[in-house]
């Protein structure tokens, strides 16, 4: 049996979800499962192909060159997506006959690359869906017509029909895809996971990251590790950092790059706020490092993404030995599950004073903090590991090619 894996962004740019793709391949290899991936250059910041993957065997792939297109010209990205859809058909098409399934990971332009795919190849179609689209988007204005939001979402829903069956990572995302129509049937949920067996906590004294840029770990360290995008909502750290200013021992880490990191390191620089550090993105060989290094990760997240999106850096955190706070809609199922399961804390989306209170408090009570991070720790082994969520697509695909 073997799978085309189809990836937008390639493992070559600095991207949230490239290491549950990795996983995800592994697990299918792992299984006798062969795994032919078509995936794009677009940045060369990192290898088109890690290490790990490379050399083994029943593992292919084909490289597709893209344009480097700015995030937030929309356009420009939506137009290099379908023709980088168009290349990647000329591609997989060679292959047609060794094919037995797809994994197609969601990305603004799979309904291109699903139309081509049900016509040309006629073989079971697995929308991983990582985030909605046009839904998110227009939710956090990056799409602020409506007009095009419909033509998007009329789009879209080709997707829907072509997919034999759409992975979700949330139970809010599975209401918001029944809100749209989409038949129950065709809903898995499959929760982002970390890597059980590379995600672990690194100790501080062997901690290249907090070695590398002089990490002073007598302070209390709140992070943010990720991408810099329309998803953050970064006004949130100004508003906190601001309300924490006096607080000399507790200092906020900004790890990463997107759209908005220029405009994120110009508001600092005009609120003169100098309990804020910035990092650069760093690769994911060095990730346990990254949130080992922290006390607390704070996510906060713009309006409507935990209903379209997942924000699965506090799985990472939980395999750390890490707890989160994470601003988001209070009627949400996520804010929901994290309170009950005291495993990470969550505030409404733009309750600045709360957040501040709660970073202080955690700072002032490490046994309240610990017991956040080891229940974390036990919750994400049991509900967020690889091993409790990898194996599902062996499943779903073994499933579906029998009843092709």
């Amino acid at each position: 049996m073997r799978v085309l894996y189809f990836l937008f962004d390639g493992f070559d740019t600095a991207n949230g979800t490239n290491h549950l793709a990795l996983t995800t391949m592994h697990t299918f290899l792992d299984n006798g499962i062969d795994v032919y991936l078509v995936t794009s250059h677009s940045k060369g910041i990192f290898p088109d192909i890690p290490d790990s993957l490379s050399n083994r065997k029943g593992f292919s792939y084909s490289i597709i060159q893209r344009n480097n297109v700015e995030k937030r010209n929309f356009i420009k990205r939506y137009f290099d997506g379908m023709k980088y859809a168009f290349n990647a058909c000329k591609e997989w098409n060679k292959h047609i006959k060794e094919i037995d399934a797809v994994i197609l990971q969601s990305t603004h332009t799979a309904f291109f690359s699903a139309s081509l795919l049900h016509k040309k190849l006629r073989k079971p179609i697995i929308y991983n869906n990582f985030d909605m689209f046009p839904d998110g988007p227009f939710m956090f204005g990056a799409i602020n017509n409506k007009f095009i939001f419909k033509a998007l979402s009329f789009l879209q829903k080709r997707v829907y029909k072509y997919s034999s069956k759409i992975v979700v990572i949330s139970e809010d995302m599975k209401q918001s895809f029944l809100n749209k129509g989409v038949e129950e049937n065709k809903l898995v949920i499959i929760p982002n996971w970390y890597d059980s067996d590379v995600v672990k906590e690194v100790n501080e004294n062997d901690n290249v990251f907090i070695k590398k840029y002089n990490i002073d770990r007598n302070k209390f360290i709140v992070q943010y590790a990720g991408n810099i995008g329309y998803t953050l909502n970064f006004s949130a750290f100004i508003e906190v950092a601001k309300l924490l200013k006096d607080e000399e021992d507790i200092e906020i880490h900004i790890i990463g790059t997107g759209g908005f990191e220029n405009d994120f390191k110009e508001s600092v620089n005009n609120e003169r706020l100098n309990n804020i550090r910035f990092f650069p993105w760093q690769d994911s060989s060095v990730i346990n490092d990254v949130y080992s290094s922290c006390d607390i990760e704070m996510v906060p997240l713009s309006k409507g993404v935990i209903y379209t999106s997942f924000p699965s850096k506090c799985t990472l955190l939980m395999a750390c030995g890490r707890t989160f706070l994470c601003m988001c809609e209070k009627e949400s199922k996520f804010y929901e599950e994290i309170n009950n399961e005291r495993v990470g804390i969550c505030v409404d989306r733009i309750d600045y004073i709360s957040a501040a209170n709660i970073i202080k408090d955690l700072r002032d009570n490490s046994n309240k903090l610990n017991n956040l991070a080891n229940r974390a720790r036990v919750y994400g082994d049991k509900v967020y590991s690889s091993h409790a969520n990898a194996k599902k697509y062996i499943d779903l695909v073994r499933n579906l090619v029998d009843v092709n």
